[in-house]
């Protein structure tokens, strides 16, 4: 009898199991982004929502959480239950940066949450206000090595991506500037379509209509490759700072324990979504380009991410806001 019992137990709880599963997602998911509306990062999120929301039946709503570069609205979803409701539109800047940036981080890049999907990456563009009289990046390192200490360069506050970036071709290359931190990244670029600041590297959605436009000058962009969105621009690496790379990257996370099923329903829907040409022409743009991993080759991805640039950024120095 007691080994009938449970029998009978097992198979109760299997198909309650199975049933919880078949029932997902029963109500809205809320997707949360750490920064203000507006951002690439938002609008990325609400790309995918929209696409994931009609591919699973229930909408998909986007939940700004912005604060400490991030970190508030990361958190809020660390600590989450994990159900599959509640998930994170995760960069680099707030996975990957963050643990070299912060002492007191609240969670844990690796432990606290469970890779989902990647879903895109793109580059930052090295940018220049047009009265600077450089056009390539040989020639800007050039004019900062004659004018030491002169240029102010701008960033969305200090540990921001920009910050970094910049502070990582000044120590490259051996030049010297000024770091002008705000509270965001359009106040910088306004300031150095003012002229107040002289360059900067920015993110592409900021920074693609202003070339555009004709308000700066782009030199380069800090991938390792040329982007296929930018592709008479060279990077940085190969026009005259050999090496340098930095990937802004975007991806769906869960709270850590999220289940193995909701997880691969998950990856499976964006992947398929990332294949769409209309998602595709969307990404590109916005300055990025769709990169679907799988599960576990994300995991193996973000781990690796964290590692390097914690040690990288620490070594930097940099304090955040």
């Amino acid at each position: 009898m007691r080994r009938w019992f449970a029998f009978l137990l097992a198979v109760a709880s299997f198909i309650t199991a199975a049933a919880a599963f078949a029932a997902y997602p029963e109500k809205p998911i809320r997707l949360v982004v750490p920064f203000a509306p507006g951002g690439g990062t938002d609008i990325l999120a609400r790309i995918v929502a929209d696409h994931l929301g009609r591919s699973l039946n229930v909408p998909v709503v986007v939940e700004n959480k912005p604060g400490a570069g991030g970190t508030i609205g990361s958190d809020l979803v660390a600590k989450a239950k994990p159900d599959g409701y509640t998930l994170l539109m995760g960069t680099n800047a707030t996975l990957a940066l963050a643990p070299g940036l912060y002492r007191q981080l609240p969670y844990d890049s690796v432990k606290d949450f469970t890779p989902v999907a990647s879903v895109a990456n793109g580059p930052s563009i090295l940018v220049v206000h047009p009265s600077i009289p450089v056009r390539d990046v040989a020639g800007l390192i050039a004019y900062l090595k004659t004018h030491p200490h002169e240029l102010n360069y701008g960033s969305a506050g200090n540990g921001s991506m920009a910050h970094i970036a910049t502070t990582l071709m000044n120590r490259m290359a051996g030049t010297d500037s000024v770091h002008v931190p705000f509270k965001g990244g359009s106040a910088a670029t306004q300031e150095l379509v003012a002229g107040r600041l002289q360059y900067m590297i920015a993110g592409s959605v900021e920074t693609v209509p202003l070339m555009d436009a004709g308000k700066v000058r782009a030199l380069a962009v800090t991938t390792s490759t040329r982007f296929a969105g930018l592709p008479n621009l060279p990077t940085i690496s190969e026009a005259g700072l050999p090496g340098y790379e930095i990937t802004n990257w975007f991806g769906v996370f869960g709270p850590a324990g999220l289940p193995a099923d909701v997880v691969e329903l998950l990856a499976s829907r964006i992947n398929d979504l990332l294949k769409d040409p209309a998602v595709k022409e969307a990404f590109l743009k916005q300055g990025v380009q769709p990169v679907p991993m799988s599960p576990a080759a994300y995991r193996d991805f973000v781990r690796s991410e964290v590692q390097h640039w914690s040690s990288e950024v620490r070594q930097m120095n940099i304090s955040p806001d």
